[in-house]
């Protein structure tokens, strides 16, 4: 599985400013690519730390950053995209289809991308850029993605995921169906099973089940033949 990590010019949380540049480090201990969807270099930058990749049309650099700077610091500036796109792709479609195309990355990992008070917009959007990869995947059932922040996360689930413990406080899991044919095969550690459920994409009643006490991981496995979930984790 080749993972890369993907930083959208969106909402940080810049009180926990030490949860991005941990996980920034450690992605870099592990030779994961780091990609930065233009504007995204902002937490780069607060982090005093470099991206491998930056990309998009650059409408959204901060004015005190050169690119002949990022250039110099070593990152892989993609300029072929300015002045090309014009709206038929955002920074994040060309963040995925870099990730995929060219680095061969089967896993996307994405930062930067849940909402404040005030761009449900560009959340739904960011949630589509999962669905996006998995599209364009050359094999879609090894494809895996998730949208990553300080308490919670959303992943794109196409066959089996294990979910950690974060704490000792509860553990939210929620299930959402965007297609018809979602079926869980077997779910082991909720306080309520999901195994052997099909999940109605209009009927959200699969929300809010939680970890049981005594567990420190959950397992779900969706059935063969099924279609992907997303599946959300609030702790």
């Amino acid at each position: 599985m080749k993972v890369a990590s993907i930083f959208l010019n969106g909402y940080y949380n810049f009180d926990q400013i030490r949860f991005y540049r941990d996980e920034i480090e450690s992605a870099l201990e592990h030779d994961v690519p780091l990609i930065c969807a233009d504007g995204g270099i902002r937490i780069f930058q607060m982090c005093d730390l470099v991206p491998t990749v930056l990309i998009g049309d650059l409408d959204s650099i901060p004015n005190f950053t050169t690119i002949d700077e990022l250039k110099q610091s070593g990152v892989n500036i993609i300029d072929k995209w300015i002045g090309k796109t014009d709206k038929d792709y955002t920074d994040g479609q060309l963040a995925v289809v870099h990730a995929l195309s060219v680095l061969g990355c089967n896993y996307i990992v994405i930062y930067g991308s849940f909402p404040t008070s005030s761009d449900a917009d560009h959340f739904l959007g960011n949630l589509k850029l999962m669905r996006f990869g998995f599209c364009m995947s050359l094999v879609p059932s090894n494809f895996q993605a998730e949208m990553r922040d300080v308490f919670q996360a959303i992943y794109f689930v196409t066959s089996r995921i294990e979910i950690d413990r974060k704490n000792e406080k509860l553990q939210y899991i929620s299930l959402i169906a965007e297609h018809g044919n979602v079926n869980v095969k077997s779910s082991i550690g909720l306080r309520w099973d999901v195994s052997n459920l099909w999940i109605d994409p209009d009927q959200p009643k699969a929300l809010r089940n939680v970890f049981m006490s005594e567990v420190d991981q959950v397992i779900i496995e969706l059935a063969e033949d099924s279609d992907p979930v997303y599946i959300i984790h609030n702790w």
